[in-house]
């Protein structure tokens, strides 16, 4: 019944051409580490059938593929991180799904709305993830207790919580530590991820369904849409504009995220 979750990449070549990556000469660290980084920088996180549309988000693997690599969308992390996880595991990587739940700039603890990927490589354990709209390590993390790993000039840092639950953090540009999730490390199916994609695409109460997301990481920052507010981060420098209209938005879609929405309405 649920075999459309489970589905390989239909065109793993295609995919590999969209994050602008070669095929693995070895399944090591160093390559997972390329191709997070790229998918971050080529594949924009975005809400845009939730916010916008109000179109289902369908799971299948097929549907994700024909939406994000060859239609030239994004999506939100249950789309991207599932997808990114059939492609590891279509190339021979070891890698499942897990929970998370999204603590930065939280005082309280918040329900488990978000998917991520542990990778295994040898035999130790990382944490992988293609699908956050926000600051995320443009590379695997080693999830050791106290251990710290500087990917393409940020720190980010693991630190156990409790018997289950890790905490990954950050160093900002400020120097301040922030928190920005929670994991276990169990592994999930991809099953699992259907109701609460159903809640996060559908329900009035998630920020998915009030507010515009839109975030990619770029060569020397990030450039993001937060409800009508457009943000350029370049070496550290953040420049923000309001958006005017529904013409500039649909501008700045296309010509800082690589999004035409034509035909998409």
């Amino acid at each position: 019944m649920y075999g459309y979750l489970y589905e390989p990449v239909p065109d793993v070549d295609a995919y590999l051409r969209r994050l602008h990556t070669e095929p693995a000469k070895a399944l090591d660290k160093q390559y997972l580490d390329s191709l997070i980084y790229s998918h971050q920088c080529d594949i924009v996180f975005e809400n845009l059938d939730i916010c916008l549309f109000h179109k289902p988000i369908s799971l299948g693997i097929r549907d994700i593929f024909q939406k994000v690599v060859l239609g030239g969308r994004g999506g939100y992390c249950f789309e991207l991180n599932a997808l990114f996880t059939r492609l590891l595991e279509d190339l021979g990587y070891t890698v499942y799904p897990c929970m998370c739940r999204i603590t930065r700039g939280k005082e309280f603890l918040p329900p488990i709305l978000h998917r991520g990927i542990i990778a295994l490589l040898g035999d130790e354990l990382y944490f992988c993830d293609v699908g956050y709209g926000g600051p995320m390590p443009p590379g695997a993390v080693l999830i050791e207790d106290g251990h710290s790993a500087t990917l393409h000039g940020e720190d980010f840092h693991i630190r156990r919580k409790d018997s289950y639950w890790w905490i990954l953090s950050r160093t900002t540009s400020q120097g301040v530590r922030e928190d920005i999730l929670e994991f276990y490390t169990m592994p999930q199916e991809d099953v699992d991820f259907l109701a609460l994609n159903g809640y996060c695409s559908k329900s009035p109460a998630s920020v998915f369904t009030q507010k515009t997301f839109i975030n990619v990481r770029t060569a020397s920052g990030s450039k993001s849409i937060l409800r009508d507010t457009f943000t350029c981060v370049e070496h550290g420098e953040t420049v923000q504009r309001v958006i005017g209209d529904e013409e500039e938005f649909y501008q700045i879609l296309r010509c800082h995220f690589g999004i035409s929405i034509a035909g998409m309405r």
